[in-house]
C-alpha cells in the first residue's frame, strides 16, 4: 500500500467551548452552552457511561495552556489543527463592534500554531451561538445570518493571513436534530418547525459565508488558494437485512435525511424532495425566500469535511414489531420511516457507539460520486474510560481503532478518492457533550481528576506520531509495548509535559 504524500495533512480536531475554558476572561460574554452547563449540571455515578454535564467554565484550559500545547503538538509531528473560534468571545454584544482581546486571543493562538509549523483550520461554527443572539431567535430566526456574516467578516479580516483551510459549519445534522428536535443539547427544543427553519439558515450561511470569502480574497485578507468547506457527520446507512425490499429503502430514506439534506444544498444548490416534503406538510414553505435557492446555486463551498466514527444500521418500521432482542435501544433520525438498530452481533465502544471502519471507503466512494469534491476526515476517535498507570495511559483499543480507520483512508486514495487529510479526535482530553469530562478522546490526557490540567502522554500519541513520521498507518504488527514505553519514558524526560 502507498504511503500518504508529504502534502497530506496529519491533524487532530477540537472544539473551542469543549476545550477553551476561560469562559469569564478577555471581555468574552456568554453562549447558549454557558447556560445550559450551569442550569443542568449533573454528575452521574462513578463509572457509568452515562451524560455528565459538568463545568465548562476552566475545561482543559487550552485559553491559558495554547502555547504549550501548540509545543506539544510539534512534538506529535501533526502539521494541522481543526479548531472553532469562540464567537461570544470575538462577538460579545449585537453591536457588530469585535472584542479586541477576543480576536487577538485567536490572532495568538495561530500564531503560535504557525510558528510550531502548523496550519489552523479553522470552522466558523461548532454550535456556539451566543446568548445574546438565541434571544432573539438563534439558528431558527433568519436575523442569525446577519450577525453570522459580521462574524466571519471579522474573522476573515483578522485571521485569513494564517491558513489555506476553512469550515463554515460542524455536523449541522446533529447540531439541530439535538437541539431542535431532541431537546438533548442548547437551546433544547422539540419543535419541527424551527428544526426545518434551522437546517435552511445553516445551508443559507453556507453560501453567504462563500460569498464574503470571495470578497475578503479581492480585499486581500484572505490567502489567494483558500478553500472553504462544509464538515459533515454523516453515517452511511447499511440495510439491517441487505436482501429485504423495506430495510433496503429504509436505508436509502436515512441517506436522504441523513447526507443529502446537509450536503446538497451548499455543493449543489438543491435540496432532496423530503426538504420540500416536511416543509409543506408543515405549512412553513415560507422559510425558503424568494433568491434563496438562487443564491445556493451560486455560492457551492470547495470541499467535504467528514466526520467518520460509525456507519448506522437501518430497518424499516415492520422491524420495531418484530420481537428482536437489540444491542441497545432502537431510535430513529428526523423521520420514522427508517430507524437505527443494533444488533447483537457487532463490536461497540464503551458508550454503545458502532465499530466499522470498512464503512469509511463505501462512504467515502458516495460522497465523491455524488459530490465531485476533495475530502478531509475532520473528526475519528473514540471514547473510552481511560485509566493512567505510571504517568501515563495505556490505550491500545485507541490505537487498533485508529490504526483501522486510518488504514481505510490509505486504501480510498489508492481507489482514488481524493483525501487531503485526516484529523483526529482529538487532541487531548476535553469535555463531551455525550460524556463529560469521563469519557476521554485525547491523545493527551489531562489531570481533570487531579485538578492540575497538566498534560501526559497516552501510547496512542506515540503510535500517531510514528504513523505520522512513517506517512503510513501500521501495516503489520503494531508495537504496542515500544508506544507505551516510549510515551513513559517522554513524560519522564520531556520538559514540554511539566
Amino acid at each position: 500500500m502507498k504511503k500518504f504524500k508529504n502534502d497530506f495533512i496529519f491533524s487532530t480536531s477540537t472544539c473551542s467551548f469543549q476545550i477553551e475554558g476561560g469562559r469569564n476572561k478577555g471581555g468574552r460574554k456568554q453562549s447558549i452552552w454557558d447556560k445550559f452547563t450551569i442550569e443542568n449540571y449533573y454528575i452521574p455515578k462513578e463509572g457509568e457511561a452515562a451524560r455528565e454535564i459538568n463545568s465548562i467554565d476552566v475545561a482543559s484550559n487550552f485559553y491559558e495552556r495554547y502555547e504549550q500545547d501548540a509545543k506539544i503538538m510539534k512534538h506529535l509531528g501533526v502539521n494541522g489543527f481543526t479548531y472553532n473560534m469562540d464567537w461570544a468571545r470575538i462577538m460579545p454584544d449585537s453591536s457588530g463592534v469585535p472584542n479586541e482581546e477576543g480576536i487577538q486571543f485567536y490572532e495568538n493562538v495561530f500564531k503560535s500554531l504557525n510558528e510550531n509549523g502548523i496550519k489552523p483550520i479553522p470552522i466558523l461554527y461548532h454550535w456556539d451561538t451566543p446568548l445574546w443572539l438565541e434571544e432573539m431567535g438563534g439558528v431558527s430566526n433568519r436575523i442569525f445570518i446577519k450577525y453570522f456574516i459580521e462574524f466571519v467578516e471579522v474573522v476573515f479580516k483578522r485571521l485569513g493571513k494564517y491558513t489555506d483551510i476553512w469550515y463554515v459549519n460542524d455536523e449541522n445534522s446533529t447540531f439541530t436534530t439535538s437541539a431542535y428536535l431532541d431537546a438533548y443539547s442548547p437551546p433544547l427544543k422539540s419543535n419541527p418547525k424551527e428544526f426545518w427553519s434551522a437546517v435552511h439558515i445553516l445551508n443559507m450561511t453556507g453560501a453567504l459565508c462563500k460569498k464574503s470569502f470571495i470578497e475578503a480574497k479581492k480585499r486581500g485578507y484572505i490567502i489567494e488558494t483558500a478553500i472553504l468547506g462544509i464538515d459533515h457527520d454523516w453515517n452511511p446507512a447499511i440495510p439491517y437485512d441487505k436482501d429485504d425490499k423495506e430495510d433496503i429503502l429504509a436505508a436509502e430514506i436515512f441517506n436522504e435525511y441523513n447526507l443529502k439534506l446537509f450536503l446538497d444544498p451548499n455543493i449543489l444548490g438543491t435540496y432532496p424532495n423530503c426538504f420540500w416534503e416536511e416543509i409543506k406538510e408543515l405549512g412553513i414553505e415560507k422559510i425558503v425566500e424568494d433568491g434563496d435557492m438562487e443564491i445556493l446555486k451560486q455560492y457551492p463551498l470547495d470541499l467535504i469535511g467528514w466526520n467518520y466514527y460509525r456507519p448506522a444500521i437501518i430497518a424499516s418500521p415492520k422491524r420495531m414489531e418484530e420481537n428482536i432482542e437489540w444491542f441497545n435501544e432502537p431510535s430513529f433520525f428526523i423521520t420514522k420511516k427508517a430507524w437505527v438498530v443494533f444488533p447483537k452481533n457487532e463490536r461497540y465502544t464503551d458508550w454503545k457507539w458502532l465499530i466499522k471502519p470498512e464503512y469509511l471507503i463505501p462512504g467515502a466512494r458516495t460522497l465523491f460520486e455524488r459530490y465531485n469534491k476533495p475530502l478531509m476526515i475532520i473528526e475519528n476517535g473514540i471514547g473510552y474510560f481511560d485509566k493512567r498507570k505510571d504517568g501515563i495511559v495505556e490505550d491500545e483499543y485507541r490505537i487498533d481503532f485508529l490504526n483501522e480507520h486510518i488504514i481505510q483512508v490509505q486504501k480510498a486514495i489508492e481507489e482514488g478518492i481524493p483525501f487531503i487529510g485526516y484529523s483526529l479526535w482529538t487532541y487531548c482530553d476535553i469535555f463531551s457533550p455525550s460524556g463529560g469530562y469521563r469519557k476521554k478522546y485525547g491523545l493527551v490526557g489531562v489531570d481533570f481528576e487531579g485538578g492540575t490540567l497538566d498534560r501526559y502522554p497516552k501510547a496512542s500519541f506515540n503510535w500517531y506520531k510514528s504513523v505520522i513520521k512513517n506517512k503510513s498507518a501500521v501495516l503489520d504488527e503494531i508495537k504496542y509495548k515500544k508506544h507505551i514505553e516510549d510515551a513513559k519514558k517522554d513524560y519522564k524526560n520531556n520538559s514540554l509535559w511539566k
